[in-house]
């Protein structure tokens, strides 16, 4: 069961269920990479961007991660340009800006249209479940000649989590609503993920109950390290948060 204990769960649960068909012709498509060919990644900093990357990587080669910004802050994460940095020199993947969100922003379309002109094909994402989401991506690419690719579309948490561990990918819980603020700061591990399927929230955090730091990785060629200077208690347009005050390095 979903939890709806904050505005957040209520406004992602009415989109997701605003829009039930996929505008899709085959989801098993949307969900395969194409081989030996160049993409691009629209890319968070957080599990599952880095999960649908991992995923790429093994067939095809990523030529740029894409963040999208708001005056030079990182979005939907809350994490800084640097640890963003970290990420792209660990991940040996260049990292490029794209400000204001993917929804809206036409700069987006820019970029894609520049690099299909280098020979990008296609676009990864992280998506699940969003249906609405990933028929905007979906257009998106369409708008731009490019294929989506979306390779965590429709599997089971159960399966993305195992996936999370064969993959080596650790993260860390950098933001999380108030039904599980005693786990800010913590690590994404079997015990936890164990204790969140057990309470009455989505337990992958799809319903916006906790975003995530990607820490390490199967092709990292180094592990972020991190201290947590503070742990603060903040409020969006969604409710209240808690968040974590951090400093990562090499």
């Amino acid at each position: 069961m979903w939890s709806a204990e904050s505005r957040e769960d209520i406004s992602v649960m009415e989109e997701l269920m605003e829009e039930e068909i996929l505008n899709y012709e085959d989801e098993k498509v949307l969900t395969e990479i194409p081989k030996n060919k160049k993409g691009v990644a629209l890319y968070s900093g957080g599990k599952d961007s880095g999960l649908a990357l991992s995923i790429a990587c093994e067939s095809a080669e990523i030529v740029a991660l894409i963040n999208c910004c708001e005056q030079k802050h990182p979005m939907f994460h809350q994490h800084d340009t640097d640890l963003m940095e970290l990420q792209s020199q660990s991940l040996k993947i260049p990292i490029v800006y794209s400000n204001g969100h993917w929804k809206e922003s036409t700069e987006i379309e820019g970029l894609l249209k520049k690099y299909k002109s280098q020979g990008v094909e296609f676009v990864v994402f992280g998506d699940i479940c969003s249906i609405k989401n990933a028929n905007r991506k979906i257009k998106l690419c369409k708008d731009v000649g490019l294929i989506p690719c979306m390779p965590l579309w429709n599997k089971t948490y159960d399966w993305l989590f195992e996936e999370m561990k064969k993959r080596n990918l650790k993260c860390l819980l950098s933001s999380v609503r108030p039904q599980i603020k005693d786990f800010v700061g913590k690590i994404l591990d079997d015990e936890i993920y164990e204790k969140f399927k057990k309470m009455e929230i989505n337990f992958f955090g799809e319903m916006g109950e906790f975003h995530s730091t990607l820490l390490d990785l199967d092709i990292f060629e180094f592990p972020i390290k991190y201290e947590i200077k503070s742990v603060y208690k903040c409020e969006d347009k969604f409710g209240e948060k808690w968040e974590i005050n951090a400093k990562y390095s090499k």
